[in-house]
């Protein structure tokens, strides 16, 4: 259950809009995560900053008591990208789940096209692919502010072993009740057939993401239906510095 933490918060940055988004100076996040709607297991702090030439996100998760005291989560996640979200550069995933540890790094250069995937310190894999190419956190970002709330809309992405196109789908509009507010939000289902890892699921589960409908961009909910049971991230507070640029929209489907 609490390996699915950080897939929880990953996917709530999935949002959706009217138009191509604006990208904030700073955002940070904060989450409650539920097993089966009901026990709470941990919580989680989501962050990402924008630099004169590079974005940098960056997401922590853990568990709280009781779960906490008989098996610890302190997971993060980090991407780094262009400004304008052309591609990744830098993705890098640290496990720390009771006794396990992993450490996976994947470096991309959009020029040559090369990725590089280091496991726990050892080259992996080396290949090429050509740009647009996300990882699997910046993928959200990209998708987040260049793609559209009424398409579908389609995007490269890398878990360092495979490359796939991400589709993610508009569903329905519905009213979100979280952290003291109802929200009018979109609700997007993301799906995808060979990527694992973060975004495993279980065979014909299911993961759904809402977000507001509004120029604040916020995620506010996901559900994902994994073979553990449902998992449900609700947001608990959030902060948003603007100063925004605008970019364009990208891999929509016709």
């Amino acid at each position: 259950m609490n390996r699915f933490l950080p897939l929880i918060i990953i996917m709530l940055l999935f949002p959706v809009y009217l138009r191509a988004g604006e990208i904030p100076r700073e955002e940070a996040f904060t989450y409650r995560i539920t097993w089966n709607k009901m026990m709470p297991v941990g919580e989680a702090s989501l962050t990402m900053h924008r630099g004169e030439e590079v974005l940098s996100m960056e997401i922590k998760a853990k568990t709280i008591a009781p779960v906490d005291t008989f098996f610890s989560v302190r997971d993060r996640f980090f991407a780094s990208a262009p400004k304008n979200l052309s591609a990744f550069l830098h993705y890098e995933k640290k496990l720390h789940e009771g006794k396990y540890r992993r450490h996976d790094i994947i470096t991309y250069n959009p020029s040559t096209g090369l990725i590089t995937y280091t496991k726990n310190g050892k080259k992996k894999t080396q290949w090429t692919h050509p740009p647009p190419l996300y990882d699997p956190f910046s993928i959200l970002f990209a998708y987040r502010f260049l793609c559209s709330l009424d398409k579908t809309c389609h995007l490269p992405t890398t878990d360092g072993k495979h490359t796939e196109e991400i589709e993610v789908v508009p569903i329905k509009q519905e009213e979100v009740k979280v952290a003291g507010k109802t929200f009018t939000t979109e609700k997007v289902e993301p799906r995808w057939k060979r990527m694992k890892g973060i975004f495993k699921k279980k065979k014909k589960g299911h993961i759904y993401i809402w977000f507001t409908k509004d120029q604040q961009r916020i995620p506010v909910k996901v559900e994902a239906d994994i073979f553990l049971g449902k998992i449900v991230g609700t947001l608990k507070g959030w902060k948003i510095e603007k100063g925004t640029t605008k970019r364009k929209k990208v891999g929509e489907a016709p």
